[in-house]
Formats: structure tokens, sequence, C-alpha cells
């Protein structure tokens, strides 16, 4: 009978450390699904969290494309406003996306970024042109790089680059437009300060992808330097209705970028203006 009892005893012993095992099994596992869930870990200096969200606004159609890959070699994200104005801004603006994405994802594109942005650029330039033919059609582009603890960006019309630190929206790239293509003629002594101030709100593009003029993108000279904490934004412009003011108190909370991303998209649906154009965003936030 004691041997009996020792036995069960034993048994219980073993069936509860079986137990305590699954469990601790189970509650590893349950970690590491949620550290995969919370980012992206690129090369061994950077990691991720990545939100995205757009709103058509009252335009009749979307003409915004987005794309984020990554690859062990770098992260790449880019927003493509196509122009409203011309017949089907979206095949504009999705054809550069899809060539920014292919290139990208060939290859390590990150020892030479400048061939990288030139070449995609080039290549969109002519896709859309092919597809389009006599008929006008184009779109704008902001992509950026993110490589070890380094940002790398390029630009082409008038959606923005910014990054969030400290309290503060600093933008990163400039607006290719009349208004700042004037100021730079006036700079440069090509044309007097009367005429660079007659046109100090002519917001029409001078450059765009799909542009017959097109001759190269803008782009970082020099990589920005990344600190955990900052949040790097790429956004079309249908969300400057919000202003910078009203862009930094919601980037200020500490949420997740998809959380801010969304609220940031609903804050613009909800915001009393007659018009609105379609409103496009990628945060990513530096961990």
């Amino acid at each position: 009978m004691q041997e009996v009892i020792t036995d069960s005893k034993v048994l219980i012993a073993l069936g509860i450390a079986g137990g305590i095992i699954v469990i601790v099994l189970i509650t590893c596992i349950l970690i590491r699904l949620l550290r995969d869930n919370r980012g992206y870990s690129i090369g061994h200096s950077l990691h991720v969290d990545v939100g995205n969200a757009q709103t058509i606004g009252t335009r009749e159609k979307q003409d915004d494309s987005f794309a984020v890959s990554i690859r062990e070699y770098g992260l790449m994200a880019l927003v493509a406003d196509g122009i409203g104005g011309y017949i089907n801004g979206k095949l504009a603006s999705s054809i550069t996306a899809e060539t920014f994405m292919d290139e990208f994802e060939k290859r390590d594109v990150t020892d030479n970024l400048t061939y990288y942005f030139q070449k995609s650029a080039m290549l969109s330039n002519e896709r859309i042109r092919d597809e389009f033919g006599d008929t006008k059609g184009g779109t704008t582009l902001v992509a950026v790089v993110l490589k070890d603890d380094k940002l790398f960006w390029t630009s082409v019309g008038d959606s923005n680059i910014a990054v969030f630190r400290g309290g503060r929206l600093i933008m990163v790239n400039r607006k290719e437009n009349v208004k700042n293509f004037m100021e730079d003629q006036y700079h440069a002594g090509a044309i007097a300060r009367e005429e660079a101030l007659s046109n100090n709100t002519d917001t029409r593009l001078v450059n765009y992808l799909g542009y017959d003029g097109f001759k190269k993108a803008d782009e970082s000279d020099r990589p920005i330097f990344l600190k955990k904490g900052d949040k790097v934004l790429i956004y079309s412009d249908g969300v400057e209705v919000l202003g910078q003011i009203g862009l930094e108190k919601l980037l200020s909370k500490k949420t997740h970028p998809q959380k801010t991303a969304d609220t940031i998209i609903a804050q613009i649906n909800a915001y009393k203006k007659k018009n609105k154009d379609n409103a496009t965003i990628v945060i990513l936030t530096i961990k």
C-alpha cells in the first residue's frame, strides 16, 4: 500500500512538473509572438515600428499609393500622390510604387542609394510616359531608406518627408513648386525680388514623375542619423490640412505608429472643410 501511495505521489509530481514546463513554453512562445508583432529589426542597430493609413477625402477616387518593403539590408517606404487633375493619377502612382519596390527588392541597393533613387525615378517616369502616351499624367513621390541608424531620402514634387523629434516636426525635403523655384532663381541672381514675391503663393508643380521635362529626383546629400524615439513620416499633401501644430500634438502621444496613423486620418476625415484631398501617411518609429 505504501508503495502505491509513493508511486502516486511521483506521478502527481511528474504531472505538475510537466504542466509547469508546458506553461513556460507557451509563455515563451507568446512573448516571442508579441515581440514579433511590435516591429521589425533591420541589421543589428535598427528596430522599427510601422504604421500607415489613408483616406479618399472628398475626392471621387483615391490617387495615392504607398508601400513598405523590409529586407535584411534595410527598410524602404514610399508615398506617391497621383496628380488628380490628370487622367488616372492612381495608375501613375501605382507604377511608381511598383517600380521602386521592384528595384529595392532585386538586390542590396544600400551601397549606392543615389543610383537606386535616380534609376527608379527615371524608370518610373519612362513607364508612366509609355503607358499614357500623349495623354498627360503623373505623380509626386517621397521615399526613404533606413539602414542601420541612418535615414536616406528622395523626393519629386510636393509630398512631404519629416522627422518628429523632441516634440517638433522637422521638415526634411523641399517642395518642387513655382513658389520655391522662383525663390531659388532670386537667390541665384536670375530674377528680381519683385518677380519672386509675385509668385509667393503659386503652388503649381515644376517637377513630377510622368513629366516630359523630368531630369532627376531630389535626394539627401548626406544621411540623417536617427535616435531612439524618432518618428519618420512620409505623407501626401492632403495631410497638411491638420497643420504642423495639429500633427505635432498627435505625434507627441506615446502610441504605436499604426494607432497614430489611424488617428491622424480620422482627424482629417472629421475636419470641417468642403474640399479635402486624398491623404496618405506612413509613420516609422525608431525603437
